[in-house]
């Protein structure tokens, strides 16, 4: 988290190589089109691997000695907060409270590129006028700890003069956390597109499936003919060829969230 610009991918492409490689079949492409995977309409609490509602949760208490970060993408569904945090001997640290709501002025749009398991993973921009939906992870240190150490392609950023509202309950939230991605959010013909998995109220941007983007990054990188099948094997099979040949098409024009809207944290 604390490596600068120039320091990160090396880093990043370092710890790609060791990897475990999951081999490629269809169920395997089915699940990386189904990012970032279904999750409860609402909020809930995540407790002995079971979605609980959080009508008799006491929030004040529960939240009292948690950290919130906001999620967009993979880290709302409770397959992924088992998967992190299921190891964990206290209890209190397998134990996610989930408040789901509106992010506003952003929208959540693809980076620049997939990911091994054949998946184009969220992103935040900027969209003045939007609501995007989110969720509120309220995290003990140790969960906060494991999450920053797995999302590698980000930053963890305060998001300054940020609005959640979120549903239902009345939880006061001093400072917006969240991931901001390192490369910037896709734009494809010079313009953004938005993930069509995240609902959004106000969007301005193209909404595209996760097929949708595989197929276009496919040709952009490799050429017509690229299916979305072709792109999600070559991210299970060579990683590395996918990243050396879409980087320098896709990250120079990416958007970049305007640095007066976040703070790194931890601040220089």
């Amino acid at each position: 988290m604390a490596l600068g610009d120039d320091e990160w991918m090396p880093a990043l492409m370092a710890r790609a190589r060791d990897f475990d490689r999951s081999p490629f079949t269809e169920a395997a492409y089915q699940f990386g089109l189904g990012y970032p995977w279904d999750r409860p309409a609402g909020s809930y609490l995540l407790r002995e691997g079971e979605v609980r509602p959080i009508a008799d949760v006491d929030l004040e208490a529960f939240t009292a000695d948690r950290h919130p970060l906001v999620t967009f993408g993979a880290n709302g569904a409770p397959h992924r907060l088992i998967e992190r945090f299921a190891g964990f001997a206290e209890p209190t640290d397998r134990d996610v409270l989930v408040l789901t709501g509106h992010l506003h002025g952003f929208d959540v749009g693809a980076n620049v590129v997939p990911v091994p398991y054949g998946a184009v993973p969220a992103i935040l921009f900027a969209c003045p006028g939007a609501a995007v939906r989110a969720a509120v992870l309220w995290l003990t240190p140790r969960q906060v700890e494991t999450i920053v150490f797995a999302e590698l392609g980000y930053r963890l950023g305060r998001l300054d003069h940020a609005r959640f509202e979120i549903d239902e309950v009345d939880v006061t939230i001093d400072a917006v956390f969240a991931f901001i991605g390192r490369t910037g959010a896709l734009r494809l013909d010079g313009q953004p597109v938005a993930l069509a998995a995240v609902p959004a109220r106000g969007r301005s941007a193209r909404a595209m499936t996760q097929e949708e983007l595989l197929a276009a990054l496919g040709v952009l990188a490799f050429g017509p003919g690229t299916t979305p099948r072709d792109m999600s094997r070559r991210c299970f099979e060579d990683q590395g060829s996918v990243v050396r040949a879409l980087l320098p098409l896709t990250a120079p024009a990416a958007l970049q969230l305007p640095a007066d809207s976040w703070t790194p944290f931890p601040s220089a």
